[in-house]
């Protein structure tokens, strides 16, 4: 998230007797650039899994650390960042969080084994951290009014087309195996352009200013981070471990430990402290209703499309390139949708958010009707459709969400509120993943059958739509909200948005 000073100065600086900075500006370009190359990891990335498993002998268990651990990680700097960003510049942010970036994918790609991989991964989540609100505050220093959504609209369709075009290409490279590199390449042909772009962003972008605004709440993050380790160690690793005495009393103690850091964030307040989540912001319903939305929207988004590409990959046998095919759909619809979401919350008002949940439940709902009528012939192909719609369906929730739950929120309390949600939809995929793994792997157990896959899929889709009907039925609690005719609703913020890369990026 672009920090609350950062947000102020912007329209002080991004316009002068010229007017309105253009759009070809060479920041902007370079922005572009960067998120690009970023987006083409987290969709390759998505494609690799099988490879992983095969190549390093990973279980279960350890593919979920990999898919969930990127969003873990991502999630518990995020709003960090935005205060280091006022602490040391914008800019010097970016450089050193994009830096770090690129030695993930370097460290991944020479990965010996899984736990070093997963360690590489947990950098990247970090970096990307980072990195990510950075991008987002330079658009905002540089672009003010209408030029600023138009930017953002230009940066979300490079996100999407990044993500397709990453998925496509590291499918074709793991499926040719070139020197033996297999799932690899879902890294090495980006390093040398990650290293190319960072250093013309180093000419190009310009210097910010550190603000003198912004204190690190690290003991509130490190809290977070125990209780999020807590909650997803014991239902990642429980299944293989046969949930002993020990697994089950961890996952306990995650919610006293949860309460435990709620309490220490309201002390910080009243010593007047700078909390990670202020629980002022609570008070307010549509920020608190809307949150607990988010966290639904959260647990959808990164389970119902990693179970849907492993069951393509794994169940149906297909090879990278051919999953990468028939899941590309998902990023392009995504795209759409989230652009789809200010129209419709002129027309609907909360309304918006049950037509999200509504194409969620639709999507999931066309899984489990293919599967009924398939009777023994059901082919990976046909799940293009619900691929398509779910991905629709995301981009709509999440960006109608965010909208609701900032809507209300005072300007001073901005960039904290957003931090809070960003926060707690990348939190929201992390779990969401080992939650439904439960629930997936369960059914799954140790057979490579299809009609196993399947099984555990059909488990994966009756969740997500019970977690549509539990959204859509929340919305009544939302206050009514008709914005005026000349009032636009703000994009989804391109770091928030979500496809299958474990985050959501959007990866």
């Amino acid at each position: 998230m672009p920090s609350e000073s950062e947000m102020v100065g912007a329209d002080s600086s991004t316009t002068d007797a010229t007017g309105p900075v253009s759009l070809r500006n060479g920041v902007f370009a370079v922005v572009i650039a960067l998120q690009f190359v970023l987006v083409l990891v987290n969709g390759s990335t998505t494609m690799a899994l099988p490879g992983i498993r095969d190549g390093l002998g990973a279980t279960n268990s350890e593919l979920q650390w990999y898919a969930s651990i990127f969003a873990l990680t991502f999630a518990l700097v995020l709003v960090l960042s935005g205060r280091l960003g006022d602490l040391f510049g914008t800019r010097r942010l970016l450089m050193i969080g994009f830096a770090a970036i690129v030695t993930s994918w370097i460290l991944s790609a020479g990965s010996p084994n899984i736990y070093f991989l997963l360690l590489a991964r947990a950098l990247q989540g970090i970096a990307s951290g980072v990195t990510a609100p950075q991008l987002s505050a330079m658009i905002q220093r540089t672009f003010t009014g209408h030029n600023r959504t138009r930017a953002f609209s230009v940066f979300l369709m490079f996100a999407g087309g990044g993500f397709m075009l990453g998925q496509l290409s590291a499918g074709a490279l793991t499926n040719a195996n070139l020197f033996g590199a297999g799932w690899r390449w879902a890294y090495l042909p980006f390093i040398p352009l990650g290293i190319i772009v960072w250093l013309i962003a180093a000419k190009v972008l310009p210097a910010t200013t550190p603000g003198t605004s912004g204190q690190l709440d690290i003991t509130g993050a490190a809290v977070l981070a125990v209780v999020a380790f807590f909650l997803m160690f014991p239902l990642i690793q429980g299944r293989n471990a046969g949930w002993p005495v020990w697994i089950l009393l961890m996952l306990a103690c995650s919610l006293p430990l949860f309460f435990a850091f709620l309490r220490y964030e309201r002390n910080l307040v009243r010593r007047g402290g700078d909390p990670l989540v202020n629980p002022i912001l609570f008070a307010i319903r549509s920020f608190r209703i809307g949150n607990i939305i988010t966290l639904l929207v959260g647990l959808l988004s990164a389970a119902g499309p990693i179970y849907l590409i492993l069951t393509i990959q794994l169940g149906f046998d297909r090879n990278p390139l051919q999953a990468a095919i028939l899941t590309c759909p998902m990023p392009f619809a995504n795209m759409f949708g989230s652009l789809a979401a200010a129209p419709l919350l002129r027309r609907y008002g909360r309304g918006a958010v049950v037509i999200g949940a509504a194409l969620n439940g639709l999507a999931a709902g066309l899984v489990l009707y293919l599967d009924r009528v398939g009777a023994g012939d059901f082919k990976a192909v046909h799940l293009v459709p619900a691929v398509a719609l779910l991905g629709f369906a995301l981009g709509i929730s999440i960006a109608v969400t965010i909208a609701f739950v900032l809507s209300e929120v005072p300007d001073e309390y901005a960039g904290a509120a957003s931090g809070v949600q960003a926060t707690g939809l990348q939190l929201a995929g992390a779990i969401g993943i080992a939650v439904v793994g439960v629930a997936y792997w369960g059914r799954i157990g140790d057979s490579d059958e299809l009609s196993a896959y399947i099984d555990g899929i059909n488990a994966v889709m009756w969740i997500s739509i019970g977690l549509a009907v539990v959204q859509a039925g929340l919305v009544i609690l939302l206050p009514r909200h008709k914005p005026g005719p000349n009032k636009e609703f703000q994009l989804v913020d391109p770091e928030l948005l979500v496809m299958p890369d474990f985050h959501g990026d959007h990866a």
